[in-house]
């Protein structure tokens, strides 16, 4: 009781009894009677959150998201709104940043974050949030890290509040970062792209390295640092494709390194407004709400080069072993970059390989995964 604990020989994720908030139980902050921006990170090893912000009365509190994983996003979106009450599902390592304008509120007054998506096991989250009303009149009484784990208490302010104010960046209004256009599915720059597919299951796994990932035409791989699995060039524009594996239920938060992109559809459906206008890294693949079986987005390679790695963020997953490596490449490049091997002499270097696709991606970009329709 009250100690870390840690499954070593878990593979499908660990999950914790207790929610902490920069390492705290329960923690209060307090803060003036103005606009806060918050910088919310998901640091769990397997469990995701959905998170209703309401004050001490059950109301749901106004936010504004103003930035999704690394970036200022174009338009500040409100919450709730028509698509969602809440703030949507919150995978491990994806960011978002809100704005909580305190003003509305007097001294004395208490808000609190209150975590709605239920685990029963590591596979994933429950596919629909446990409704709010039920946790905060007690009768809800399944996964203990439902709850209230956060809470502000609101002191006077007297000074002059100076931040931006979101709601003068709604959609239809000002801009705070422009996107880049995004290439319309089926147009000439669409089509122009290389595509690649990348399917996150147990295809092809083993007892030690049970997660597997599927790259274009059902090439698998499992983690093997000296295997490059795409060979994107720099300057390129391509356009990926995440899918759950077969066999279902499973949870996957993809995440790829260093490189943003923007999210085409997700089960053949236009992404949700506070991902329509953001830029990201995160990518939720699953069946629960907010998420979706199949996602397409674009990404552009810029000035990056190098060696980058793409992952499931469940940290058992990619233990064992649901990540590859894709590298930026120069136009033309030839010698691929090597790779390097550390030893108890110190680190040397081998010949990296490549999978068959690396340069050239998928044939099929119509219907990359050969289905009538999206699962």
């Amino acid at each position: 009781r009250g100690q870390l604990a840690y499954n070593i020989f878990n593979r499908d994720g660990f999950l914790g009894d207790r929610v902490t908030v920069n390492w705290g139980y329960k923690p209060y902050l307090e803060v003036r009677a103005r606009r806060y921006r918050f910088r919310m990170l998901n640091g769990s090893v397997a469990r995701y959150f959905k998170i209703a912000v309401v004050d001490s009365q059950g109301n749901r509190v106004p936010v504004h998201m103003v930035a999704n994983d690394g970036n200022i996003m174009e338009h500040a979106v409100p919450f709730p709104n028509a698509q969602s009450q809440d703030l949507p599902t919150q995978s491990i390592g994806e960011r978002y940043d809100v704005v909580i304008d305190f003003s509305r509120f007097r001294e004395g007054d208490r808000i609190y974050f209150v975590n709605v998506m239920e685990h029963k096991d590591g596979r994933g989250p429950e596919k629909d949030p446990v409704p709010l009303a039920s946790i905060l009149n007690g009768t809800y009484q399944g996964d203990p890290a439902v709850g209230k784990f956060l809470e502000f208490r609101v002191r006077a302010y007297s000074g002059v509040d100076r931040s931006m104010n979101p709601a003068d960046y709604e959609p239809g209004k000002l801009k705070m970062v422009p996107l880049p256009a995004k290439p319309a599915p089926g147009s000439p720059e669409y089509m122009a792209a290389t595509h690649r597919t990348f399917e996150f299951g147990r295809s092809g796994g083993t007892d030690n390295k049970p997660w597997t990932i599927k790259v274009d035409d059902n090439q698998v791989v499992n983690g093997e640092a000296d295997r490059i699995a795409a060979a994107p060039e720099r300057g390129a524009l391509e356009v990926w494709h995440f899918r759950n594996g077969t066999g279902g239920g499973w949870s996957h938060p993809v995440h790829t390194h260093f490189e943003e992109a923007q999210i085409l559809s997700k089960d053949g459906l236009p992404p949700p407004v506070w991902e329509q206008w953001a830029r990201k890294d995160m990518f939720r693949v699953g069946p629960e709400v907010d998420s979706a079986r199949e996602i397409t987005i674009a990404i552009r390679f810029r000035e990056f080069m190098g060696t980058f790695m793409e992952h499931c963020h469940n940290t058992q997953h990619e233990d064992h072993a649901m990540l590859l490596r894709w590298d930026v490449e120069n136009p033309g490049q030839t010698v691929r970059i090597p790779s390097p091997f550390p030893d108890w002499e110190g680190v040397r270097y081998i010949e990296s390989g490549t999978i068959p696709s690396a340069e050239t991606g998928l044939s099929n970009k119509t219907n990359p995964f050969g289905d009538v329709a999206p699962l």
